[in-house]
């Protein structure tokens, strides 16, 4: 069942629709004005950037995650392409679990590029993250307990824990929880309602 309020009507005409059922409405960030927007992928990443906002708040990360009790909730956003930027900007600042959340872009060029991503709790990848490059931010995260989201095809099967995907014009994304558990993270039942349970393979 899709969400039919005006705002989604209005995202609807311009090629992207939301999957998500009435009875976690309040789940999402509704208020995020995806109607008043012009470009289709800038709606298409402030959406994902409030569901990314939100699987904080319904997944458990493990106490060594964090340093302290007041530490920001750091999530690295790979990708250069401006509107991925604007849309993740969205959720900067916010509060999750009593953290604030912290959106940082590492440079793979760059000297601290291992050190950030040593400390953060989520990494979003996105779709124009050449595949070498992929790669490499898994195999530098290893085993660490941090969430995984990407957007290519078969990233949840291939190291990733969370893949966005559409389906018949609609935004859903799969959880692969064998992944997850490597990484000591643990799915609300709400969350794993919404998702697409996949194995690697």
């Amino acid at each position: 069942m899709a969400i039919k309020t005006r705002q989604m009507q209005r995202l609807k005409n311009t090629g992207i629709k939301i999957f998500i059922p009435v009875c976690i409405c309040q789940f999402l960030l509704c208020s995020i004005a995806i109607g008043t927007l012009q470009s289709q992928n800038l709606e298409e990443y402030k959406v994902k950037a409030a569901f990314v906002y939100n699987f904080t708040k319904l997944i458990q990360w493990p106490k060594t995650a964090f340093d302290s009790e007041m530490e920001p909730f750091k999530i690295s956003v790979f990708g250069n392409e401006d509107l991925l930027k604007e849309s993740f900007q969205t959720i900067d600042g916010k509060i999750s679990t009593g953290r604030v959340i912290s959106i940082r872009y590492p440079d793979p060029k760059g000297n601290d590029y291992k050190k950030m991503l040593a400390d953060s709790q989520v990494v979003f990848i996105s779709r124009h993250t050449p595949l070498e490059q992929t790669l490499q931010i898994l195999n530098s995260i290893g085993d660490r307990p941090v969430l995984t989201i990407g957007e290519v095809k078969n990233f949840s099967r291939t190291g990733g824990i969370i893949q966005f995907f559409t389906r018949d014009d609609y935004l859903h994304f799969e959880v692969n929880i064998k992944k997850a558990e490597a990484h000591q993270l643990k799915f609300s039942s709400r969350l794993l309602k919404l998702a697409v349970i996949v194995d690697e393979k």
